[in-house]
């Protein structure tokens, strides 16, 4: 298997969020789990969409599904130690979208851990992918750089 790291243009992330490591999502080498790691990934993609006023799903039964996440892991962690979540849209799409979180130690800044995370918009009445309306687009829309 290709070993593979993951890049982030640091001007995509628009959202924080801090997050404490508890002694049940490390193994025995003081790394995170793979399921513990995914969740606390899916928890900061949760807090960022709510503070875009996104909700998990809306009145017409569409919400935005996860449905290909890529992770890199760098480093390990302590229990207790406090995680910096930095979450941001690097792309977007008529029906989805690609959002990056990179994970660093609160303490010293040093890298833990890195995801993208492709999204679909998803109809749960018709099964299947739809386009974004609007205002899921505006919400989600990558801010322009300023040099």
């Amino acid at each position: 298997m290709i070993h593979q790291d993951l890049t982030f243009d640091s001007r995509v992330f628009v959202f924080e969020t801090v997050m404490r490591v508890r002694n049940t999502e490390i193994d025995s080498t003081q790394y995170l789990t793979l399921e513990a790691l995914t969740a606390q990934l899916s928890e900061a993609r949760a807090r960022f969409l709510y503070s875009k006023g996104i909700k998990e799903m809306n009145a017409e039964y569409q919400g935005l599904l996860t449905d290909n996440l890529q992770l890199s892991v760098s480093s390990r962690v302590r229990a207790r130690e406090e995680l910096l979540f930095e979450v941001g849209v690097e792309s977007l799409d008529e029906q989805g979208g690609e959002i990056a979180i990179k994970v660093t130690r609160m303490y010293d800044g040093s890298l833990v851990a890195g995801a993208h995370m492709h999204f679909i918009n998803y109809d749960y009445r018709l099964n299947r992918t739809v386009a974004m309306n609007e205002l899921l687009k505006e919400a989600l829309e990558p801010q322009p750089f300023e040099l």
